[in-house]
């Protein structure tokens, strides 16, 4: 769980919350609203937006908990929701991005970013925000959920080298940007 509860205590409330226990349901949704919106608010970009979509992913979950079945950790469950969340918001708002060329950058040296303090390094989070929406999704969920590269597949219903192609060119673009 998100907040340090058990796995069979999270079992549980899941069940639960699919029998139509409100409680449940609602301590499901209060244990995992912070990492969902931090993750919707990384993506857009905008505080007020995070808030409508991240309401929206929990409304998805209200209305489909009861298909829900538990095959993997159910914070997967909650990003793929808040992805498919985000993607349907731009592709109904037409916000599209273009896509560098990642053949013309060098891949070396992408290990010499800063990545350690993310979270505090307000240049290179300005630099994420520039990068098309499957890398920067990758790389949110990577650096600043500490998720790993399987799961990440799972959540953007994604091959692993897909993520891994999406990572590393991810990469690649934020060194290009900071010229190391």
């Amino acid at each position: 769980m998100a907040k340090g509860g058990s796995d069979i205590n999270e079992f549980f409330l899941i069940r639960q919350a699919q029998k139509g226990n409100t409680d449940a349901l609602e301590s499901l949704i209060t244990n995992y609203y912070p990492i969902i919106f931090a993750f919707i608010a990384r993506r857009t970009g905008n505080h007020e937006l995070a808030k409508d979509l991240t309401q929206d992913t929990f409304l998805r979950l209200v209305n489909g908990i009861g298909g829900y079945k538990p095959t993997g950790k159910f914070a997967n469950y909650l990003f793929t929701i808040a992805v498919n969340v985000c993607h349907d918001y731009y592709r109904k708002n037409r916000i599209l991005f273009e896509d560098v060329d990642m053949d013309s950058l060098p891949a070396e040296n992408v290990s010499a970013l800063p990545l350690e303090h993310l979270e505090d390094n307000l240049v290179l989070r300005d630099l994420i925000e520039k990068l098309p929406d499957m890398q920067k999704e990758v790389l949110l969920l990577r650096f600043f959920h500490d998720l790993k590269i399987k799961d990440i597949a799972k959540i953007t219903n994604t091959s692993i080298p897909t993520v891994k192609s999406r990572l590393r060119q991810g990469l690649g673009k934020l060194r290009k940007m900071m010229d190391l």
